[in-house]
């Protein structure tokens, strides 16, 4: 939120300069940001020069003031040693041990036609973001909003009067609003939310802050991420919750399809042995899940069970900071070790090659111990080895046992089923009614998502319905024709040919000339009947290498 001046708005932010790094910061009205190298600065220098919180900017609305926290003679506005709080103009330099600040003020255009947009069009634009903000290596912020009743449309409004012109607004359900804000550390959007909240006047609203990648490092995992910190804001009062870190809970699978019972057979077989196991699979298709039924089956269920993200180690100081450095050791392994337990590397394909390197080390040496290692991941390693972008002995030694996780449009009988179980976490009534429609839509649709997509959309679905019956139009997947039979008749013969497929697929071990030929169809028919539908074979199931 920044000061309107004549239709305009006055918006004041820093240039950062250190190394071949640069960065724009922007300055909050009333609100001071710090400066340092420790972890809770708002804009962080990595340099042991600077304190850990070494100055502050406190922007008023009409002008900046730098507060020296730390006075040891290390910084310089215009080439002049700077020793108290001061007033630094448009244009000034400002040199903070070996970085330099550019300090602006500028007007902001004003916003012509802007809106809230579409949950769908929010998740595309999510999904961009958060590419774009690992190759810059940027933290991202989803925000979720729960208003009071009819404040909603009272916080959107005063956001998309208020947000960078690079911010998202989007609609999610009745008073639910979820903001994005890119290049966004922790701190800052706290602020931001805060301030948000107290300019809006909206009492009694709550707020479920989640960060990329540290949170989530895809669409669907931060949206998660999201919606769980704001059931921490609800349920215990807080203005603005963070998501609780934990791994995932023991569950019996449900088995609805003969893919998830073969899985679930793989993953028992492997429980026996005392091998590294890696579990290969699309994203967000339950390799987590099934990474914590093979511990709960194994001798070392009494033990804990420790999940490492490696796609939130971006940079060595945070591989350092959970593989540790050269005499360190992974984060939690020493009560592993003690107890018996295992250790969960998540999606080990996004580990860092000096990640890599040091975790190859800790297992030549013997360092780790007597632990069950469980990866997942969603690469092709083997690919990547290929390239130079994963170690081959690393590869070998994390993947001695392999399971392939199918994705959830290879095992359509379980997502009616886990449809419910989901729609009932999220609703007091056990008894979720999901339309002949909605049933039809989730069947057909593919769930790029896998399981996760599944979930967050069922979670939704039940808000949007408010107690009453799921609709198609509460899922995702486009508009359903609710026209002519003709096209009805289509979609159902559709569904039937497209489970006839993934059944007998299945039941022949996804062997595709003994499919065809149960099917009464050529081998060319049935390749080009699963392009159209969108099935291929899962990978390859348990074996040892």
């Amino acid at each position: 939120m920044q000061q309107n001046i004549e239709g305009g708005e006055l918006r004041a932010f820093v240039l950062v300069r250190h190394n071949d790094q640069s960065w724009i910061v922007d300055l909050l009205l009333d609100y001071e940001l710090t400066l340092g190298s420790g972890k809770e600065a708002n804009i962080v220098i990595d340099d042991t020069s600077i304190g850990d919180q070494h100055a502050a900017f406190l922007w008023t609305g009409r002008e900046i003031t730098l507060r020296v926290l730390n006075n040891n003679d290390s910084i310089f506005i215009n080439g002049e040693p700077v020793t108290e709080s001061v007033i630094v103009r448009p244009g000034d330099e400002i040199r903070v041990g070996p970085a330099t600040l550019i300090v602006s003020i500028t007007v902001a255009p004003i916003a012509q036609g802007r809106r809230s947009l579409t949950h769908p069009e929010f998740c595309e634009r999510l999904a961009e973001e958060l590419a774009r903000a690992k190759l810059r290596g940027q933290p991202t912020c989803l925000v979720m909003i729960k208003a009071r009743s009819g404040d909603g449309s009272n916080v959107a409004s005063v956001a998309l009067n208020s947000f960078r012109g690079g911010d998202v607004v989007g609609t999610y359900a009745h008073d639910e609003i979820e903001f994005l804000l890119p290049d966004t550390p922790l701190s800052i959007a706290k602020a931001v939310v805060k301030r948000l909240l107290s300019t809006s006047g909206s009492s009694g609203t709550a707020a479920g802050l989640a960060i990329a990648p540290d949170d989530g490092d895809s669409a669907q995992r931060l949206l998660r991420a999201a919606r769980d910190a704001l059931a921490v804001s609800i349920r215990e009062g807080d203005v603005v919750g963070r998501p609780v870190q934990a791994a995932p809970e023991p569950s019996e699978p449900s088995i609805h399809s003969p893919s998830t019972k073969l899985v679930v057979e793989d993953i028992t077989e492997a429980a026996k042995q005392n091998q590294p196991v890696l579990l290969v699979g699309e994203p967000n298709s339950g390799k987590r899940f099934y990474a914590r039924l093979l511990h709960d089956r194994s001798s070392r269920s009494k033990g804990p069970f420790v999940m490492v993200s490696c796609a939130a180690l971006v940079d060595q100081a945070a591989v350092i900071a959970s593989f540790g450095d050269e005499n360190g050791d992974i984060a939690g392994c020493s009560a592993i070790k003690a107890a018996g337990g295992s250790l969960l590397l998540d999606e080990i394909g996004d580990l860092p090659v000096v990640g890599q390197r040091r975790l190859l080390a800790l297992l030549n040496r013997g360092d780790i111990g007597p632990i069950g290692l469980i990866s997942t991941t969603h690469r092709d390693l083997m690919a990547l080895s290929s390239v130079g972008a994963f170690i081959p002995d690393l590869y070998a030694k994390i993947a001695v046992v392999r399971i392939g996780i199918p994705a959830l449009r290879m095992r359509a009988e379980s997502i009616v089923p886990l449809a419910r179980n989901f729609a009932a976490q999220f609703t007091r009534d056990s008894q979720v009614k999901l339309s002949i429609g909605a049933v039809e839509k989730m069947r057909n649709y593919t769930w790029p998502g896998n399981v996760l997509e599944l979930r967050n959309a069922i979670e939704r679905a039940v808000r949007l319905a408010d107690g009453g019956e799921i609709l198609a139009e509460h899922l995702p997947g486009g508009a359903t024709d609710d026209g002519a039979g003709r096209g009805q008749l289509r979609r159902h013969v559709g569904s039937v040919e497209r489970d006839a497929i993934i059944k007998t697929l299945a039941d022949n071990n996804y062997n595709q000339t003994h499919t065809a030929k149960q099917l009464g169809i050529s081998r060319r028919a049935l390749i080009y009947k699963m392009e159209k539908y969108g099935l291929k074979p899962p990978p390859s199931s348990s074996r040892k290498e």
